[in-house]
């Protein structure tokens, strides 16, 4: 991450983050975007997406068909985001989960944590640099105001195989399972072919 940050210290690279704001959206975003037709911010983009799809628990959790726009963001001091929504498609892609990828140290800025409103409550959320947080975009969220440093991330949405949230967890928790037995005891040959069956078909019967 540290060379990914060292890059995006130019302020060149920057636009303000209202050119990809819906109507509503614009009141609530106060940011600023990385330009996707500098090489240097494409390469990040790109690179950022190859990790994600090589990423063994995200491919699991999210059971991937698309991955939609990407993009870099920047608050820098009294920026933030107020409480949103994602739209259902972007650039022709159904967003059933979004992102946000860590890529500043957390010691670098104060403020700036992803808050996510959820039937349990609002769970303010900032991961080490590195870290990413998956859920559903149908979730309301907001980027509290960041107080001092700068905050980068990349944010992007993903079309999952499977549409329904509850069954992608099923889903996800019976692979990890198998997975765990799998690497526990190689006698167990009989019913982890079986476990694999019902996940297989499990999915192909969910599968949009």
């Amino acid at each position: 991450m540290g060379a990914f940050v060292k890059v995006l210290q130019d302020d060149a690279l920057f636009e303000p983050g209202t050119r990809t704001a819906g109507r509503l959206a614009k009141v609530q975003k106060q940011n600023l975007q990385a330009d996707q037709t500098r090489p240097e911010v494409s390469r990040i983009l790109k690179q950022v997406r190859e990790d994600l799809m090589k990423h063994t628990v995200f491919r699991s959790f999210a059971l991937p068909a698309r991955v939609g726009r990407v993009m870099i963001s920047r608050y820098t001091c009294g920026m933030h985001y107020g409480t949103h929504f994602d739209d259902a498609f972007i650039e022709g892609v159904r967003t059933d989960l979004s992102f946000t990828l860590f890529l500043s140290d957390p010691e670098s800025y104060t403020g700036g944590e992803l808050e996510l409103t959820t039937p349990s409550g609002s769970q303010a959320i900032k991961l080490p640099a590195g870290c990413a947080i998956v859920y559903p975009s149908d979730h309301l969220h907001a980027v509290l105001p960041v107080t001092q440093g700068v905050r980068l991330t990349a944010v992007g949405w993903v079309q999952s195989r499977v549409k329904s949230s509850e069954k992608r967890q099923l889903l996800h928790e019976l692979n990890h399972a198998t997975q765990a037995l799998e690497n526990l005891d190689n006698s167990l040959e009989k019913p982890l072919t079986r476990l694999k069956f019902v996940h297989n078909n499990l999915l192909r019967m969910w599968s949009d």
